[in-house]
Parts: C-alpha cells; sequence; structure tokens
C-alpha cells in the first residue's frame, strides 16, 4: 500500500503480509469493501482519475461476493434441515453403532437434537451423531429403551 503525503510530496510504502486471520470475524466483508471503495473514491487524485471500467470490475466483483455469500447461507440452512428430517426418519428404528472406544451399540432412537447444527441422536440416554450408525432395522416388537453392547 502506499501513502502519499500531499503537503510534503513525499512517498511512503508499508508493507503487508499475506496471511489469513486466525479468527473469521477479523476477516474482510462485503461491508468493509464498501468501505475501502468509498475511501479509495474519495483520496483518489482528481487530475489522474481512476478509469470507470476498473469502478465497474470491482462492483461486480462486490455483487459476485454478496451472491456466494447468500448462496453459501442458503446451502447451510438446506444441509440443517436435510440432516434434521434425516434424524426423524430414525426415530423408533433400532441401530447399530461403534463407539469412540470400538464397542458397537445396538439400541432403539428415541430421540432427536441439535447440537451446533448437526443432528444428535438419543439411543437409551447416550448421544451418537449419524456417522457412527453402522446399521439401521425396523425396531423389534419389544423394543424397549435399552441398549447392548458388543466388543
Amino acid at each position: 500500500m502506499t501513502q502519499t503525503d500531499a503537503v510534503t510530496g513525499t512517498t511512503t510504502t508499508q508493507q503487508t503480509t499475506g496471511t489469513t486471520p486466525a479468527n473469521p470475524s477479523s476477516q474482510l466483508g462485503k461491508d468493509d469493501f464498501l468501505k475501502l471503495l468509498v475511501a479509495q473514491l474519495s483520496n483518489q487524485d482528481p487530475t489522474n482519475p481512476t478509469d470507470s471500467s476498473t469502478w465497474m470490475a470491482q462492483l461486480a466483483q462486490y455483487s459476485a461476493l454478496e451472491q456466494e455469500t447468500n448462496t453459501a447461507q442458503s446451502v447451510g440452512q438446506l444441509v440443517t434441515s436435510s440432516s434434521l428430517t434425516q434424524g426423524v426418519d430414525l426415530i423408533g428404528k433400532q441401530l447399530t453403532w461403534t463407539r469412540a472406544d470400538g464397542t458397537t451399540g445396538i439400541g432403539v432412537c428415541d430421540g432427536l437434537t441439535l447440537q451446533d447444527g448437526s443432528p444428535m441422536l438419543d439411543v437409551a440416554g447416550e448421544g451418537l451423531t449419524p456417522d457412527q450408525i453402522t446399521s439401521v432395522a425396523a425396531a423389534p416388537a419389544d423394543s424397549s429403551p435399552q441398549t447392548s453392547t458388543t466388543a
């Protein structure tokens, strides 16, 4: 980034790095883009204005960014809705799953909760994620809320 001191006519250069911030909220968004665009318009040299095609290209980039953001939000909502629908379909079914310690559990799903946008299935008080499930079957006639463990 180069800044020109209008009083002395000197130019200073500031180095920037291409690192990505660890905190996503500190990244530039569409509001920041508009602020930069306004600042760029306010500080341009009146004797050497920027080409209008450059402004049109930047506005097109802004529009594309906004559409991508909206699409990402819509896809996120669709994924959450789809996960919930699939989770609800498992309620009342006999599930077989693998626990983190390698043991296998078998039981009837009796509930569903949503944690951080992901479904958590409840089988006799034990919470499991859909990716732990190894098989799904119709619940047996005596579908008590007990789980069994096999090694």
